[in-house]
């Protein structure tokens, strides 16, 4: 396709018309200008220059000629022609329809179901309780409105849950801090819990995925990171994962009882606590089928104090409006804060700064500004994707970027009699870790979260107008058993011409088969809790009825025969990127979490997991950076 800037109207023309085909009489007007706002999100210059171009050229006889099989401009389609032409498109032998269509019918029904309207009261949507409250922010970034230099002792960057904390015991120790973060700043008054309007403040509004589509990336944004966004959820990392990581990398600091210090700090500092799990109907549910089982279940420990843990709590995800969620917006960073360190947003950083072979700040843009700190030591918080990419554009190489692990998470859904809403409750209350330790520690857990009718338009697979809107209207009776799968599989994330990230990632046998087992068990779950119809998570879901003699076994075999690589999997954990080791030809930091290639320049996030951790891993991400932050406070005091 030419790399000629393309007009908007041509492609709004052909977006409108495939929307027809998405959504039928649901389609508003609204609908192109949501779609083509997101797509303009896309990481990569290059994916939305992809994007955007095959949009404009439907628009014309030879773009449609050899994208549909004919010479008709698609914007000049009716509904039904469009909706046959993506479903052609759905089951095409050729990668790059298959992509098309689900690239449209993803943004077009996130584009109707994210936002208020009459679909929302079809569904039985009730969207946001009541206005956000009208409180200040407490925080005050400072304000960049020219270029900038800048000097300190230590710059960090990233905010949420590893650049808070390190932010937080570097400033105590008198050192001076800036902290910079990519994403804006967005507290109690700012969250007004429209789906559609939440997704700023996630990484590139929730478009990042795979290069094939598999698995979506669900990664946060804003002041405060992925703990404003996430469900506070705070395991300790399991003793056998810290076993294997201290086999696995020679680092004793994991079994010797100095990581497990600072786990006990940083979860007396976030009020972990197991009190702020009341366990909402979408819960509930699962808690019978896994009783009725005789599975494991148990309560979530959550990082909240004075959360309100009622229907209100499933918006969460778009930021905890009665600040009962501990994020590191409102502890670490509001400590760091206080002991003096600076904070400033809007800072894309676009390189690390080596000098004489040695990390001596960054270099950033803030708006049209650009924006360079020089410091002593540079910190690297911005999690498993932004930290190798950050990395890769500053001139490492070595390991950085592989070994990228997504903690792939899927779900069956089942049908009930009884509305389940599951947005409703406390983000996450109840958990079973009942196969966790199939194949030496690597078999699923199950979990639930809240899910708003935008995502759950995305991951409810679109064969059809009609299919999808039936499925979405018996949205409000559906809940699931979310699996999330220990991965070995090992990813990469590599950089563009513009030097954004890309993810590449593919399930590997033993993973999928692991998965295949965990959907099949989670299953049972929801048959035992009374689900009358269940359906798999495979593009083209296989269903069965409970109560009939063998359906669960024939289904059974029927999902395994079909396999995994035909499912979207979402990703709310990633990690391993920039792997801890004492070996630099298999990691990329040392003990101390400095590089080894670049001296003074430290990495504290997921991105530095030696493997994956098997559980929601933000207590883990406080840990490490806790640690790392202790050692390096100590090495510049």
């Amino acid at each position: 396709m030419s790399a000629q800037p393309v007009d908007p109207q041509r492609v709004l023309r052909v977006m409108g018309a495939l929307a027809r085909g998405v959504l039928a009489e649901g389609y508003v007007s609204e609908i192109p200008g949501r779609m083509l706002e997101t797509a303009m999100r896309f990481a990569t210059t290059a994916e939305r220059s992809s994007f955007l171009n095959a949009m404009a050229a439907l628009d014309s006889r030879a773009g449609a000629l050899l994208l549909t099989g004919r010479p008709v401009p698609v914007s000049w389609l009716p509904a039904g022609e469009a909706e046959a032409l993506l479903r052609r498109w759905r089951s095409s032998p050729l990668p790059v329809r298959r992509k098309l269509a689900g690239v449209v019918t993803g943004l077009a029904s996130s584009a109707l179901y994210s936002f208020p309207g009459p679909e929302w009261e079809r569904i039985g949507y009730p969207g946001p309780l009541g206005e956000a409250p009208q409180s200040p922010q407490t925080l005050r970034p400072t304000t960049i409105d020219s270029d900038e230099s800048l000097q300190c002792d230590v710059v960090i960057v990233g905010s949420g849950a590893a650049g808070g904390c390190a932010a937080a015991m570097l400033a105590a120790a008198g050192l001076n801090v800036i902290v910079v973060e990519k994403g804006g700043y967005n507290a109690e008054s700012d969250f007004n819990h429209i789906e559609g309007h939440a997704r700023s403040m996630y990484l590139y509004g929730m478009t990042l995925a795979t290069t094939d589509l598999g698995v979506r990336i669900i990664a946060g944004s804003t002041l405060g990171g992925g703990t404003v966004v996430n469900f506070a959820t705070s395991f300790r990392t399991p003793e056998y994962v810290l076993a294997e990581w201290a086999r696995t990398t020679g680092i004793d600091a994991f079994v010797s009882g100095e990581f497990a210090e600072s786990l006990d700090r940083v979860s007396e500092r976030l009020a972990v606590n197991t009190d702020s799990s009341a366990a909402g109907r979408r819960d509930a549910l699962i808690e019978e089928g896994l009783k009725q089982l005789g599975w494991h279940v148990d309560m979530m420990p959550r990082a909240a104090r004075g959360c309100t843990q009622d229907e209100s709590c499933g918006y969460c995800g778009f930021g905890c409006r009665v600040g009962g969620k501990q994020s590191s917006m409102r502890t670490y960073l509001a400590d760091a804060a206080a002991a003096g360190a600076q904070i400033i947003v809007g800072a894309d950083v676009r390189k690390v700064r080596v000098t004489d072979g040695r990390a001596a700040g960054i270099d950033a843009t803030v708006g049209e500004h650009d924006l360079q700190i020089a410091a002593r030591a540079v910190v690297v918080a911005g999690g498993a994707i932004e930290t190798p990419a950050l990395l890769l554009r500053s001139g490492l190489r070595g390991r950085v970027g592989y070994d990228l692990h997504l903690h792939p998470g899927c779900a069956p859904w089942g049908i009930f009699d009884d509305e389940v809403r599951m947005w409703e409750g406390t983000t996450q209350a109840r958990y079973s870790k009942e196969f966790r330790d199939w194949d030496g520690g690597y078999g699923p857990i199950f979990e639930t979260i809240p899910v708003h009718p935008g995502s759950a338009s995305v991951f409810f697979q679109w064969l059809s107008a009609a299919d999808h809107r039936e499925r979405m209207r018996t949205y409000r009776n559906i809940g699931f058993c979310g699996v999330l799968s220990r991965d070995r599989s090992a990813g990469r994330v590599v950089v563009g011409k513009d030097g954004n990230p890309r993810v590449r990632y593919k399930l590997n046998a033993d993973d999928e088969r692991r998965v295949a087992e965990g959907v099949i068990a989670a299953a049972k779950v929801l048959e035992a809790a009374g689900a009358r119809e269940i359906s798999s998570p495979h593009a083209h879901p296989a269903t069965y009825v409970p109560g009939v003699r063998g359906a669960h076994e024939r289904w059974a075999e029927q999902t395994r025969r079909i396999g995994y690589r035909n499912v979207t999997f979402g990703s709310w954990h990633q990690m391993g990127s920039c792997r801890m080791g004492i070996d630099p030809t298999t990691s990329v930091v040392g003990p101390d979490n400095e590089s080894h290639e670049v001296p003074d320049l430290f990495v504290v996030d997921s991105s530095a997991f030696p493997t994956a951790s098997g559980v929601n891993p933000m207590l883990t991400v406080y840990g490490i950076a806790h640690r790392a932050a202790t050692q390096l406070a100590t090495r510049l005091s």
